[in-house]
């Protein structure tokens, strides 16, 4: 590193430097702002404290459990789990359902005399299973109807 003279001139003047004294309005003001705080944490600390009302419950949740396991390591193993060949269950992939058409069957006026807006949605819902034993897909298809009344309200 190359050492100029005025770079060591500018250290010796930092190093001179010093912090000046605080005002005595400052540190007036700061033991005010502190023994304000210090009354704050004294009132905090008359207060009684209360017991925790989630201990008892927990205890006892846990000797609950504790007697649970200790029951469990006792019962004898189940027997081995059935292959998937043996289990023909079939898991549900997918349901989805398609409108195919909406008809507006008009305003009509209910006993009430209130007006509704009477729909008829048309779709088609397709449900997908896969059989997990040899992974095929089964997908059934249903034409739905239905007839929608909507509240109605004229501004």
């Amino acid at each position: 590193m190359n050492h100029d003279p005025s770079e060591n001139h500018l250290e010796n003047l930092l190093r001179g430097l010093a912090p000046a004294t605080a005002s005595p309005a400052l540190a007036q003001r700061v033991d005010e702002e502190l023994k304000l705080d210090m009354n704050w944490l004294g009132s905090a600390s008359r207060r009684p404290r209360r017991a925790t009302r989630w201990l008892a419950p927990a205890s006892w949740a846990s000797l609950g459990a504790a007697a649970a396991v200790a029951v469990m390591s006792f019962m004898p193993a189940p027997p081995p789990s059935t292959s998937l060949a043996e289990n023909p269950a079939v898991l549900p992939v997918a349901t989805i359902r398609e409108w195919e058409d909406v008809q507006n069957d008009g305003i009509h006026y209910s006993a009430e005399r209130l007006p509704e807006q009477h729909m008829t949605v048309i779709s088609r819902e397709r449900q997908t299973w896969i059989d997990p034993r040899d992974g095929a897909q089964m997908t059934v298809e249903y034409p739905r109807q239905q007839k929608l009344v909507l509240p109605v309200s004229f501004q």
